[in-house]
């Protein structure tokens, strides 16, 4: 039997894409123009491989600060919702019971409070966010924690992901990963590392049904 590990931001649910206003709005709070374009290269890490890229591009940058303006413009401006064929995936593999898990870089009150606001909360057998494995993506570190926490091997499980760093991290962790663009389409060199690639991630239930 396998399993399936979602990413949350820009996979499961449409919260990626309020990430480029917010950054640049927070960047141009202190100066700085386009901070959001850096979004194309933070996509699925945790807070500190964001925080790392941000000093490199933006030494001057005050962190604490940006941060809490970028906060600040998505508090007031986000909708929480599922990116197309997302909950109906989600639904056909519980009512199967196939387990699921969800690794995202995004912190633990986000994402509960994200997961809160669609009603999936209690759905998972498993949830790790980014601060709370060593490495965030492109490490492998956090599928690696959630298949353990799942019980599951991980050479069984599927991964969903949007993002460079998370098919790169899903890749290194012996799993087999479903890429589903978000923004930012996919390098062909990243397509590489993928068991396939989907316009809607509603398409995977095809690709279960022949596998039950």
């Amino acid at each position: 039997m396998f399993s399936v590990i979602f990413d949350m931001d820009g996979t499961l649910l449409d919260t990626q894409r309020i990430c480029f206003p917010a950054w640049d709005y927070a960047g141009e709070r202190q100066g700085f123009k386009n901070a959001g374009s850096l979004m194309t290269l933070v996509c699925g890490m945790n807070i500190n491989g964001s925080n790392a890229i941000l000093r490199e591009h933006l030494p001057q940058v005050d962190i604490e600060k940006f941060r809490a303006d970028a906060r600040e413009y998505i508090v007031n401006n986000l909708k929480v919702r599922f990116k197309d064929g997302a909950k109906e995936l989600l639904y056909y593999l519980k009512e199967r019971g196939i387990k699921i898990g969800l690794a995202t870089g995004t912190a633990r009150p986000s994402t509960e409070h994200h997961l809160k606001e669609v009603g999936v909360l209690g759905m998972f057998d498993a949830i790790i966010c980014g601060t709370e494995v060593e490495n965030g993506k492109p490490a492998p570190d956090i599928f690696l924690e959630t298949a353990r926490q799942m019980g599951v091997n991980p050479k069984d499980c599927f991964v969903f992901e949007d993002s460079k760093n998370g098919v790169i991290a899903a890749y290194k962790a012996g799993m087999k990963c479903i890429g589903v663009a978000d923004v930012v389409p996919f390098e062909d060199k990243v397509k590489d590392l993928m068991y396939c690639e989907l316009e809607n991630i509603a398409e995977a239930i095809e690709i279960f049904e022949k596998l039950a």
